[in-house]
């Protein structure tokens, strides 16, 4: 969850045409505090459309939490009707609106059911626009490793440890998986040796957790050097209409779409000029753009197959669209055609054949330095197989070989 309320800092103001109302705490204030239908099963969690139907929250929840030295604070928006999650960024400090009028304004709706849309603005050209990243959720739902694997972590073991929170307004008990390093501090009406969590609303962690043994309140989590807690919950009736956002995925398969076109045609006027000297070498580069061009196309298809949060195939097919490997590959192309060229020319003029014989010993030592990048990238493949965090760190590795590359390899005029 960190991944998509981290995506954006920013500082919000707060929004007067908005009431809170506080909870009450109190022994009075049990039932209403622990309430969370979504979870109890006396109702159902929704699908989600990205546009097109407004979003109202009933719960806020405000976070302070301490992540990698920097201490922040964050708001939630819960509905515990519908199973609706709303995420503003962390904050350095105060503000807790939902104000889509904003120019920075950045926002992250999930539903329990496996929608995530991040909504988001931009200054644009005719001023700020409005986007939504649905991450292909609307159509392949996302399913938290936590959801697919409910129970078989065991149970979370009582502690001998309590605190208090919300101005000393509710009090509770520490639990921890056994050889855990994260401490779970939880609220509800009694507790009993061990919890086995079942469902669950909320973000980072903290929030409402249905167990086998009843709901309870995440107040906090406390793990190495780092810290997420609730500071407050209020009750409230906060909407958020994301009518005016336009599905940023929509625009990129478009714009994807044609340039394709482009680069067909491109590619066919290319192979039409392919004649005379050097022949099979301006072939031999414009068939590897067809075939990159007709990778290109079918990327596009897996890209639409899948979500981007639990699919490999349609992870991969996105981060190979700018892959450093092929662009290694038609450069090397691209080199032993101008080697060829230019013995053409030495042929030609033998006056020259000297800075032409230079020139081509700089090509080959290009094609040199191109082949030992390529071979780097591919042993990369090879130590960061599969998905997720493998799949991003083989990309970001290849990609700064790539740079490297492009900074050390020889000049050749």
């Amino acid at each position: 969850m960190f991944l998509f309320a981290f995506a954006g800092m920013t500082s919000r103001a707060q929004d007067p045409r908005r009431h809170r109302d506080t909870l009450n705490f109190g022994a009075g204030g049990l039932p209403e505090i622990m309430r969370a239908p979504v979870l109890t099963g006396r109702s159902q969690p929704i699908v989600i459309v990205p546009r097109g139907m407004e979003f109202c929250f009933s719960k806020e929840i405000d976070l302070k939490m301490q992540v990698g030295g920097r201490q922040l604070e964050q708001t939630t928006y819960l509905d515990v009707e519908k199973g609706l999650t709303g995420i503003l960024p962390p904050a350095l400090g105060g503000g807790a609106d939902i104000l889509p009028e904003l120019e920075h304004f950045s926002f992250t709706v999930m539903s329990m059911k496996g929608n995530i849309y991040q909504y988001k603005n931009q200054k644009g050209k005719n001023g700020v626009e409005h986007w939504v990243s649905t991450g292909n959720t609307q159509t392949y739902l996302y399913q938290s490793p936590e959801r697919q694997g409910a129970g078989s972590a065991g149970a979370l073991v009582r502690k001998a440890v309590n605190r208090s929170y919300c101005g000393g307004r509710i009090t509770a008990q520490a639990y921890k998986y056994d050889g855990g390093t994260t401490t779970w501090y939880m609220y509800g009406s009694r507790f009993p040796a061990q919890l086995h969590a079942v469902k669950y609303i909320g973000a980072f962690g903290v929030g409402y957790l249905f167990c086998q043994e009843g709901l309870y309140l995440v107040m906090e989590l406390e793990f190495t050097n780092s810290f997420v807690r609730i500071s407050d919950i209020y009750n409230v009736h906060a909407c958020f209409n994301p009518g005016e956002f336009q599905v940023l995925e929509d625009r990129f398969q478009r714009k994807q779409q044609e340039e394709i076109v482009r680069e067909q045609q491109k590619n066919d006027a290319e192979a039409g000029r392919a004649t005379g000297e050097c022949a099979a070498e301006k072939m031999a580069v414009v068939n590897f753009k067809k075939a990159m061009n007709d990778k290109h196309a079918e990327i596009m298809r897996r890209v639409q197959g899948g979500n981007m949060y639990n699919d490999t195939a349609a992870q991969r097919a996105m981060l190979s669209l700018d892959d450093p490997e092929d662009n290694c590959q038609l450069s090397i192309l691209e080199a032993q055609q101008r080697i060829c060229g230019t013995r053409a020319e030495m042929a030609k003029y033998p006056d020259r054949a000297a800075s032409l014989g230079n020139n081509i010993n700089c090509l080959q030592d290009q094609i040199r330095t191109l082949q030992d990048a390529l071979s780097r990238m591919q042993a990369i493949d090879r130590q960061y197989p599969g998905a997720g965090t493998n799949l991003a760190r083989a990309h970001a590795e290849k990609g700064r070989i790539y740079y490297q590359l492009m900074n050390t390899m020889p000049n050749c005029q």
